[in-house]
């Protein structure tokens, strides 16, 4: 019962609305207008005998000729074939166009699709140029690139040119997106060199401690065959003017401090890290030391030494 109700309801709808279809034909009016051949075949055909399509337009005929057009403009409104939806020009456009441009004066062949707004503004393009480029082209309402493929053979190029573009693959982020670019799921590689002109989080999005901000933050451990850090040295150790605490000095700062001079201590390098760079000069600076402290012994051995051979050689005479 149900079925036969919205069979009446669309039946009703049927007669009461006035369908009104035109053909256009130019000059040759009504004789030019002619039944398929098979009169089986019930496909619309313009410029074509026997379509194949529910609907096939031809445009011009592929052979080696080259059309002449006043203009560009001339060669796409002569070369339209598809035109659908509300007139925005006043040549005529409407919001579907598609587009079927001839070898000709102005240019090679290529095609166009695009779809406009109502405020005459393109929101949607492809055109793809004989032996050429080719491109697709999303635009907003103010007709500013937002997304566009471009392809010219050798190379190909995806571009989100507005400020704020996101993309993200494998998911969607939740509003308000945080990440410019985003991998929701699977593993992401890359086999060419990766340049970061900003900073670099792994697993962490704080780059500062204290006034400091780092490139590269790492939450978790590091493993590497090779760590290189560029840093100053500490052969300021063996200037002439180098101040070398005396080692009684030394002691007495160790007594008090619970560390040597110069050398952090065991609070500061829990409440601020270890800078590796910093931390490899200052024992270097140690070492240093150590050995200028080392001959400063073994000249005093020497220097002993000689005067035990003196006593020596004085008592057995």
């Amino acid at each position: 019962m149900k079925n036969k109700i919205i069979i009446l309801f669309f039946g009703m709808l049927f007669l009461s609305t006035t369908l009104n279809a035109q053909v256009s034909t130019g000059s040759g009016g009504a004789s030019s207008i002619s039944a398929n051949n098979p009169t089986t075949n019930t496909n619309l055909g313009i410029g074509v005998n026997t379509p194949k399509a529910k609907l096939e337009i031809e445009g011009f005929p592929t052979t080696n000729t080259t059309y002449t057009f006043l203009n560009s403009g001339d060669s796409f409104d002569k070369s339209a074939l598809l035109n659908i939806g509300t007139i925005r020009t006043t040549s005529g456009a409407r919001l579907l166009t598609f587009y079927d441009v001839p070898p000709s004066n102005i240019s090679s062949a290529l095609t166009q699709l695009s779809i406009e707004d109502r405020n005459d503004a393109n929101r949607f393009r492809h055109k793809a140029r004989v032996n050429g480029d080719s491109y697709f082209q999303l635009s907003d309402r103010a007709q500013k690139l937002v997304f566009e493929v471009y392809e010219n053979n050798e190379t190909g190029i995806l571009t989100l040119p507005k400020p704020d573009s996101y993309l993200t693959i494998g998911g969607t982020q939740a509003w308000p997106i945080p990440y410019r670019l985003m991998v929701k799921n699977g593993n992401s590689k890359f086999e060419g060199t990766v340049y970061v002109d900003t900073n670099l989080g792994i697993g962490t999005s704080n780059f500062t401690d204290g006034v400091e901000t780092y490139r590269l933050s790492v939450k978790g451990k590091i493993r590497a065959e090779e760590v290189k850090v560029y840093n100053t040295w500490a052969d300021y150790v063996f200037a002439k003017n180098y101040d070398l605490k005396p080692l009684k000095e030394v002691e007495n700062y160790i007594t008090t401090n619970g560390h040597l001079p110069n050398v952090p201590s065991a609070k500061e390098i829990t409440d601020k890290g270890l800078e590796l760079g910093e931390m490899a000069k200052i024992q270097q600076e140690k070492i240093e030391e150590l050995t200028l402290y080392l001959i400063q012994q073994n000249r005093e051995i020497e220097e002993l030494k000689s005067q035990m051979k003196l006593l020596l050689a004085a008592q057995k005479k």
